[in-house]
């Protein structure tokens, strides 16, 4: 007999037995998130894969890190924990950025070759500090750049249970990191580099999305599942919260951004 709703993408059917199976696939993370052991595998999500990509010289961590988050936050929206999925989601990108950055000021050219455009991406940032000039920060161009970019994460975040904007999260943050620490090594003052470096605006956009993946994953797999879940009327504040930090990204880095950037220049070594 054919579901009662077949379709989770238009116009692809999903049989009963294969939402069943999904749901049967997700439960395989109870041992690794039951009780507080999700702390501890959040941790080890963000930090195993690339510090094996460190040590083999190769990339991919950074896929492996997001089918592995992927399943763990799928796990906490089946058990409708919610507060437990977006904390195992910042666990594990607050220690992957953590280990990055480390590795990054120890040896910038081992991890250039496993972070996938980061050191082109330092280049560019360099220049702006230098120069104050970079195009993608014209108020002209992000602006059109940021709803494009929150159109396709709701997009691709449902389609692919949020797995796709997971890795392109640890794509961005990768940029950030290397670019961190190439800061830090070339600035007077380490912990004023740390703080200006990881912008405030880049890490309000990191919270909001934080919060509408977690919302547009947990949307997709209900509506994959069919899984019934008691009202939780604090869903719409989690949306109005990440549309609100996201909102704060772009007034901020309008207001603050060459302050930032003047700063980072006057704190570099002579």
């Amino acid at each position: 007999m054919m579901h009662r709703h077949p379709y989770w993408i238009w116009p692809f059917p999903i049989p009963t037995a294969w939402r069943k199976a999904a749901g049967r696939f997700i439960d395989l993370a109870e041992p690794c998130c039951r009780h507080q052991r999700w702390i501890g595998t959040a941790i080890l999500i963000g930090v195993l894969p690339v510090v094996g990509s460190y040590w083999l010289s190769v990339k991919g961590h950074q896929l492996i890190s997001a089918i592995l988050l992927t399943v763990v936050c799928l796990y906490s929206i089946r058990i409708n924990a919610w507060p437990q999925g977006m904390a195992t989601l910042a666990l594990a990108y607050l220690f992957h950025s953590l280990v990055v950055i480390l590795f990054s000021i120890h040896d910038p050219q081992g991890m250039a070759l496993v972070l996938p455009d980061a050191e082109a991406y330092w280049k560019k940032s360099w220049a702006w500090i230098q120069t104050g000039y970079e195009p993608e920060y014209q108020l002209a161009n992000w602006v059109p750049a940021h709803f494009l970019l929150l159109g396709a994460a709701i997009v691709f975040g449902y389609t692919s249970l949020g797995s796709i904007i997971f890795f392109q999260g640890f794509y961005e943050v990768d940029l950030m990191n290397y670019y961190n620490a190439q800061l830090i090594g070339v600035s007077t003052n380490r912990w004023l580099a740390l703080v200006l470096g990881w912008h405030l605006w880049s890490i309000l956009r990191g919270c909001g999305y934080l919060f509408i993946t977690y919302e547009v994953t947990a949307w997709s797999f209900r509506q994959l599942t069919e899984a019934t879940h008691p009202p939780d009327t604090s869903r719409r504040l989690r949306i109005a919260a990440g549309i609100g930090c996201l909102i704060a990204d772009g007034l901020v880095k309008a207001t603050l951004m060459e302050c930032v950037r003047t700063h980072m220049f006057l704190n570099l070594k002579p």
